[in-house]
This record gives C-alpha cells, sequence and structure tokens, in this order.
C-alpha cells in the first residue's frame, strides 16, 4: 500500500514537473514569437535580387492588398520596378501595355492576367496604382509587368504574330494557320492529337525564328525579337504540359522559375534593372518542395540559382473566409476555415491580438530557442484556386508541411482574412 502510495506521489511530482516545464517552454516560445513579431506598416525588407511573396490563398482580398503593400514599399523605398504575378505571360504584357497608358480599365487589365482568381477589385486597385505611378514619370524609371506563367495561349499568340507580321508576313500567315488549334477557348478539352500537332509547329516555328533572328532584328529591334521568342516558348511550353507525358508540376514549376529568370534578364539588358518582385501561391515561392514529391518547386529552382539574392516570404492566417471554385460543382463561392494546433504559428499568432505581423527569421536568429522551433515541420496554409467544404476538416488537405525558417526567410500573418470582391464581367 505504502509503495503504490509512493509510487503515485512521484508519477505526480513528474507529471507537474513536465507540465510546468512544458508551460514555460510555451510561454517562452509566445514570447519569442511576440517580441520578434512587427506590424506589416512597419516591415523592413532587404535589398534582394528577388523578392518573393506567397499566398496562403488564392481567394482572400488581404493577400492581394498584402502583395501591393508589398511592392508599394519596395518601389517607393528600395527602388524597385519590377513586378511579376503567376498569371498568364502573354495576359501579362497586355497588363504592361495598360500600365504604361494603354486603352482600357483596370478590370480589363486584371482578367487579362488569364486566371479568374485575379477578375478581383483588389487586382484591379493595384494595376489602377501602377498606371498612375507611371503616368508622370520617364519610360526608363516606369514600373513594369509580367506574368510568368504559361497556361494560356491566346495573348502569347497575339503577340508573336503582330511580332512576325512586321518582320516577315508569310511565316506569320503560315503559322496563324498551323496553330489554330490551340487556343484558349479549347485549352482543357482539346484533342491530344491536335496538341501535339500543334506543339510540332510551334517547335517548327520557333527555329525558323531562330534562324531568321538577324533578319528580324534588322527589321525591328533585339528587344522586340527577343519578347517574340518569349511568346512563342510560353506557347511551346503549354503544348508540352498537355499535350505530352512530363509531370505536369514539375515542369510548370520549371518553366516559371526559367521565365522568372528570363524577366530578370530581359529588365537588366534593355532597362538597367537588377531586382524585381514576384508573387505567386506559397507552395511556389517557398524554397524547399517540402511536400512536393517529385515535384520542385519553383522557389527551390529560384534559390538554387540565386542563392540568397531570393528571399521568400510566406504567408499564414488564422482563420479565413476566401473564394474558390467548388471541387465538385465547379461554382465559385466562399469557403472557411480556421487554423487549430496549439503549436502552429498561425494559432500562436492569434494569440498575440494582433491583426497582421511580419516575421523576418533571421532577426530570431539569437533566440536559439525560438530559432529551434521555426526549424522544426509544421503545417502551413496553402489553398489553391479549387477547394471543396470537406477539405476544411481534414488539415492535410489545404496545408503543406514546411519547415518554416527552411521554406520562407520571414513570414506574414493576418489573423482574419475576407473573401476577395470579384469583378463582374
Amino acid at each position: 500500500m505504502i509503495k503504490h502510495f509512493l509510487i503515485a506521489i512521484n508519477l505526480f511530482i513528474t507529471m507537474s514537473v513536465l507540465t510546468g516545464f512544458y508551460s514555460k517552454s510555451t510561454d517562452t516560445l509566445q514570447q519569442s514569437l511576440e517580441s520578434n513579431l512587427l506590424p506589416v506598416s512597419a516591415m523592413e525588407l532587404p535589398s534582394k535580387t528577388i523578392i518573393g511573396f506567397g499566398e496562403a490563398t488564392h481567394g482572400n482580398k488581404e493577400f492581394t492588398t498584402l502583395k501591393s503593400d508589398i511592392f508599394k514599399h519596395l518601389v517607393e523605398k528600395q527602388g524597385y520596378r519590377v513586378f511579376a504575378i503567376e498569371g498568364d505571360f502573354g495576359g501579362g504584357q497586355k497588363v504592361n501595355e495598360y500600365i504604361a497608358g494603354g486603352s482600357g480599365t483596370a478590370q480589363e487589365a486584371a482578367q487579362a492576367i488569364g486566371f479568374t482568381i485575379y477578375h478581383t477589385q483588389e487586382m484591379a486597385d493595384l494595376l489602377a496604382w501602377m498606371r498612375s505611378y507611371n503616368e508622370h514619370r520617364d519610360a526608363k524609371d516606369q514600373i513594369h509587368f509580367y506574368g510568368f506563367d504559361m497556361q494560356r495561349y491566346d495573348h502569347n499568340k497575339n503577340g508573336l504574330f503582330s511580332y512576325l507580321k512586321k518582320v516577315d508576313p508569310a511565316l506569320a500567315a503560315k503559322y496563324e494557320t498551323a496553330l489554330v488549334n490551340l487556343n484558349d477557348k479549347t485549352v482543357y478539352d482539346q484533342k491530344l492529337a491536335l496538341v501535339q500537332e500543334g506543339l510540332s509547329h510551334i517547335q517548327n516555328l520557333l527555329e525558323r525564328m531562330k534562324e531568321n533572328k538577324s533578319v528580324y532584328t534588322a527589321k525591328s529591334t533585339e528587344k522586340e525579337y527577343e519578347l517574340a521568342l518569349a511568346f512563342a516558348e510560353a506557347i511551346k511550353q503549354n503544348a508540352t504540359l498537355r499535350g505530352t507525358k512530363v509531370s505536369y508540376n514539375n515542369a510548370r514549376d520549371f518553366y516559371m522559375a526559367e521565365k522568372a529568370l528570363w524577366i530578370l534578364s530581359f529588365e537588366k539588358k534593355h532597362y538597367g534593372r537588377e531586382n524585381m518582385f514576384i508573387t505567386g501561391h506559397n507552395g511556389h515561392i517557398e524554397k524547399t518542395s517540402t511536400t512536393a514529391g517529385t515535384t520542385t518547386c519553383m522557389g527551390a529552382y529560384l534559390a538554387k540559382a540565386l542563392g540568397d539574392q531570393y528571399y521568400a516570404i510566406g504567408s499564414e492566417f488564422y482563420e479565413s473566409s476566401f473564394l474558390a471554385n467548388d471541387a465538385i460543382t465547379n461554382e465559385r463561392k466562399v469557403f472557411t476555415v480556421k487554423n487549430s494546433g496549439n503549436d502552429r504559428l498561425a494559432v500562436r499568432f492569434a494569440q498575440t491580438n494582433m491583426q497582421d505581423g511580419f516575421l523576418d527569421f533571421a532577426k530570431a536568429r539569437h533566440d536559439e530557442h525560438f530559432l529551434a522551433y521555426l526549424n522544426k515541420a509544421q503545417p502551413i496554409s496553402a489553398i489553391g484556386a479549387v477547394f471543396s467544404g470537406w477539405y476544411g476538416k481534414m488539415e492535410k488537405m489545404y496545408t503543406l508541411q514546411m519547415i518554416p525558417a527552411k521554406a520562407f526567410d520571414a513570414m506574414i500573418f493576418v489573423r482574419t482574412a475576407t473573401p476577395s470582391v470579384m469583378v463582374t464581367d
């Protein structure tokens, strides 16, 4: 009896010590987080070749507003002038024409980016700001806009053939007919044989353009020629994704990284720009491809190419109501998710009672205990364009398992995220 009593006492003491240690440890982590967090309005960013911002969802107004806030900060305080988004390359050039004073409205320009996720008032507001910024500045000081994705055809074809009609009208006429089956209307359900035929044609066209470089540049400029090649490459890449057996996700991220580096090189060569801002999904911007299986994400390619000159900012929310296409009905509607778990950054941030916060991991290096926590894997929200109600009940369906301090260089937190405001056609 006495033996059992002593065992019980020892167990009680052990549990009390462990519980006290855990509480103390938890409190220390919370204190570390709070001491390192800044309001987004007070964030400081390093000067890097590429700064990337990842979205926790594609359907919240706050994450579009944040990309706007970050870019404005970089433009006004650090001299950045290049903005690139996870959107259609050809459509991005239509946006670039708009912000340089071209025709149309900001809402129409937002739709040209190519994905429904950008048909929002928040995106239109950002483009309107870019246009206003450019209005009273010399060409050499204006903002340029790009898309680094390749999942559309029409705007790329328009840009390509507009150039070819100038330098080689006969070739333009031939390939306008040859590439008719590569179009946005049938991009998701075109017959495989027709996609493969189109792929063969665009490969041949690219060869002809490269063979005739000196002739074409004599009739135009080297800059126009290089841009035309980039349009053709985007068409070829899209047809490759849809008409061959390549791994779609892996090839797409590789192509996006290639295009981002091409934009950087193009801007440096023709405009003297040394750095740029890019933005896309958390899963593309992060640097580790932690849970992507056989896929290497765009950010990992950029980190390999640029080393510490690629600076990745992730984002996270505590609770979010967001727009996405229903996985079953394809209807665009509002879904709601609230993150949980005692040891997640999303929940710890909510306990600070801040509405938003910026955490630079480099500034946390002096705190060994907190840094160890940031170097352990945890779920980070990564919601794309498609969702379903039951996803929200299963954390693995809407998060990626990441090591925060390896996947990103910094994170921005939003306590309560709200749905984007859609622009109607």
